[in-house]
């Protein structure tokens, strides 16, 4: 059986307490929760006992995401919807009676276009997991198209009363 060894980039720090995985980089540090002690020499990263499939990809996920960082891009399609940022909160008008605001998470960065906005972060879980809650307030509605939507996300329309 051969040993999986994870060779960490040049800028990566990894280290391991108490239970909970660092990863830290230029775009920011992850940390998770694992069962596995951190052995490092060098460049060289060895977890024992072995990572399961899932804690092996969360790994690489926070490597990737210190490195790169993760990027997901939400447009407003419909009339009257609109984004705007105060004190560290996004406020949606969605076409309810009153705003939704919604609090930006710590590692999470909103750069807003016209009705286009980016939320960026090297945690990809946070990342999707504050996507979905903002795509929560108004899905794509599946007669007009309306709503939150992702980037080159396609809408199936229903087709409508035949009179």
């Amino acid at each position: 059986m051969t040993v999986p060894v994870y060779r960490l980039p040049i800028g990566v720090k990894c280290s391991s307490n108490n239970g909970k995985v660092s990863v830290s980089g230029t775009k920011g540090s992850v940390v998770f929760n694992s069962v596995s002690n951190l052995y490092r020499k060098g460049d060289m990263v060895i977890f024992l006992p072995f990572l399961t499939p899932y804690y092996s990809s969360i790994f690489t996920q926070a490597v990737q995401g210190v490195i790169f960082g993760y990027t997901i891009e939400l447009s407003l399609k419909g009339i009257g919807y609109r984004v705007r940022e105060e004190n560290k909160k996004l406020i949606f008008s969605l076409g309810y009676s009153k705003p939704v605001v919604l609090d930006i998470p710590n590692d999470v960065s909103v750069i807003f276009n016209k009705q286009n906005f980016s939320i960026s972060c090297a945690n990809y879980s946070v990342l999707q997991n504050f996507a979905t809650t903002i795509r929560r307030y108004r899905f794509p509605d599946s007669y007009k198209g309306s709503g939150i939507v992702y980037n080159g996300e396609i809408v199936v329309c229903k087709e409508g009363k035949k009179t």
